[in-house]
């Protein structure tokens, strides 16, 4: 694909626009959580804060990335790394994160 590196990006063409939302790797990080809630890895209260606000957050985005989603993307992360969960599941979210921030900034 060739791009074209003269003028504003607006007016450019072929470019990818395109975003996956990855609400799979999401679910999956929040399905892992409340495991660790269970099984006593995380307290309780502080857990159920995180899923509530990481489910709220992920519904209301919608689809599209928002700063919301990408706060609470990163509590989740450091709540999954705390936890003792797998180095794939913490990547799993890091990466959503990253794609998100990389739109809305931050």
């Amino acid at each position: 694909m060739q791009v074209n590196n003269f003028g504003p990006v607006t007016n450019q063409t072929n470019i990818d626009r395109s975003f996956s939302f990855p609400r799979d790797d999401i679910q999956d990080g929040i399905a892992q959580l409340r495991k660790l809630i269970a099984a006593g890895a995380i307290p309780q209260v502080i857990g159920t804060e995180v899923v509530t606000e990481a489910e709220e957050s992920l519904n209301g985005a919608d689809g599209r990335p928002t700063g919301r989603l990408k706060a609470s993307l990163q509590r989740l992360r450091d709540m999954l790394a705390v936890g003792g969960a797998s180095a794939d599941e913490v990547a799993k979210i890091a990466a959503a994160m990253t794609a998100i921030s990389g739109i809305v900034g931050g």
